[in-house]
């Protein structure tokens, strides 16, 4: 058959589905309804799993920086904290080789994070819970928090302890409503804490709650409730045109030899960074969005058997019609392709529909809620 043959019977095919399906006005409507209905749980569901992917990535990098993490031991194993009680814990001096001789190194943050979290007060105001964390100069350049009022901590508070600190937009919010909190003297676990500085509110997946902690200098944070159980990180950002691997290698080199550590000796210390955070995150975000998946598109596959059963029931109900046709010379494939093409019609329609309503539901429930969503053409 040759192209202008096909285009006319695809073209009275088309006709004589639109005129079946203009003629049966309930059926039709109900069979778009049933496909729009699965193909609108399916598009919902991974645009949501789409955009709390992407999410759930922007929030672990909580930069556009490379992040570096050196620890005593694996922060994505974990494990029996018995088993690395003999390795040396990260220190200040390790900040401080890091950085005076690594080129590799553009910043690197020293950080304390307590097991703990408080309660901050101002006058006759309180917090909810908030978190602390122990850290230096470099903390908010590492992760791209802005600061919102003040100033940052600087190297000399730093170096000699001094009592102050910076808060979240959450505490901000919470004791300073209607005054400037620059200036103010917090207390924070029965000690005073002058704020020189506010970050700005950050754009999370937790919402208020990424917004509600508390950064102190970390000789501070030491000197008043450092703990040999407290979580001490090294966070390192690796100098522009070296990469992610060369930098690791530099500072894995540096700590075996601090560590004094033969070649035959185990590392007695961990390097990790965002992309492995992720890609431990994708494996357990990514077989429960299979499972949503499978499950969304049983939807679909019950609009299916539906477009079948109405299709069963069109082709008895017209027997007479497809005898007369076959009477006036209509072969079996004229009498296949006229009834493939009513399928892909109310599939197509109920297909269209289902992804405007499922964009659509997805957008608002991204508006209303938490909660993000983002489409893929692929």
């Amino acid at each position: 058959m040759n192209r202008s043959a096909l285009l006319r019977r695809l073209d009275e095919s088309l006709r004589q589905a639109w005129d079946t399906l203009l003629s049966h006005k309930m059926r039709s409507a109900l069979v778009i309804l049933g496909v729009g209905i699965g193909v609108t749980t399916l598009m919902l569901t991974v645009t949501i799993l789409l955009g709390l992917k992407g999410k759930i990535s922007e929030d672990i990098r909580s930069s556009d920086n490379t992040v570096i993490y050196l620890s005593k031991f694996d922060l994505l194993v974990g494990g029996d904290p018995r088993k690395y009680a003999h390795r040396p814990e990260i220190n200040p001096g390790d900040m401080a080789a890091v950085r005076e001789q690594l080129p590799s190194v553009r910043l690197v943050d020293f950080q304390q994070n307590p097991q703990w979290s408080t309660i901050l007060a101002y006058e006759g105001e309180k917090t909810g819970i908030v978190g602390v964390v122990g850290a230096s100069t470099q903390f908010p350049m590492i992760f791209n928090i802005p600061i919102r009022l003040g100033r940052n901590f600087t190297e000399l508070e730093e170096k000699h302890s001094a009592r102050v600190c910076m808060i979240g937009a959450g505490p901000a919010e919470d004791l300073f409503p209607h005054v400037d909190p620059i200036g103010k003297r917090i207390r924070i676990r029965g000690q005073a804490m002058t704020v020189v500085g506010v970050y700005g509110e950050r754009n999370h997946l937790f919402g208020g709650l990424a917004d509600d902690f508390i950064v102190l200098p970390f000789t501070t944070f030491r000197g008043q409730w450092g703990d040999e159980r407290d979580q001490v990180i090294l966070a390192i950002v690796p100098t522009d045109g070296y990469s992610l691997e060369d930098t690791s290698d530099d500072i894995a080199a540096l700590m075996r030899m601090r560590h004094g550590l033969r070649p035959a000796d185990e590392d007695d210390f961990a390097l990790s960074s965002a992309d492995a955070v992720e890609e431990l995150i994708g494996k357990f975000t990514g077989p429960i969005g299979l499972v949503l998946a499978v499950i969304a598109s049983i939807g679909l596959m019950v609009g299916g058997i539906g477009v079948m059963a109405i299709m069963l029931v069109s082709v008895t109900e017209r027997t007479r019609e497809i005898g007369i046709r076959k009477a006036l010379g209509a072969t079996r494939m004229d009498i296949l392709y006229q009834f493939l093409v009513e399928a892909a019609s109310l599939t197509g329609l109920g297909g269209l529909a289902g992804v405007l309503a499922g964009s659509t539901l997805a957008w608002l429930v991204a508006q209303l809620t938490a909660l993000p969503a983002s489409s893929s053409p692929v």
